[in-house]
């Protein structure tokens, strides 16, 4: 029979290699899509890592307060609106699900961690994949579509 913390734990398994799938595939295919689908996936993850931090919290016996090393990652991290630094800064936490999990079973503290610092530096780079791209010309602010081309 398994407890609260044995279905806590084989959920975060699941939603761990359930979000970093979407990551991984985001990194994948990221030159072959909009910034405006970018930002819709990037802004999906980052609420699903929130609440998979609260999860972390629980099974963790954390208390919700800011540690040390949270205030000193936050100081240091640097946000960015250029795609390619944003794209840079990603590809910097690519984990396979094998490795992730393995990580997750010997040492869950280091798993809440990265996943805590995914979702900070996806929140830094937001600005480098707005939702809709907007020009100023002739006086006047006028949203671009990306998805419009000419032949």
């Amino acid at each position: 029979m398994l407890n609260n913390l044995d279905k806590l734990a084989i959920n975060l398994e699941e939603n761990i290699n359930n979000y970093l799938n979407v990551f991984n595939d985001l990194l994948d295919n990221i030159s072959n899509l909009s910034s405006s689908k970018i930002n819709d996936v990037l802004w999906k993850l980052r609420s699903d890592l929130e609440l998979l931090i609260i999860e972390f919290k629980f099974a963790l016996e954390k208390e919700d307060k800011t540690e040390r090393w949270q205030s000193s990652f936050k100081e240091e991290l640097k946000g960015t609106s250029s795609k390619q630094k944003a794209i840079t800064m990603l590809e910097r936490y690519r984990k396979s699900n094998q490795e992730t999990q393995t990580i997750f079973k010997k040492k869950p503290e280091q798993s809440f961690r990265y996943f805590w610092k995914l979702k900070e530096t996806i929140s830094s780079i937001l600005s480098a994949f707005p939702e809709q791209k907007i020009e100023w010309s002739n006086g006047e602010l006028k949203k671009v579509s990306e998805d419009v081309f000419e032949i």
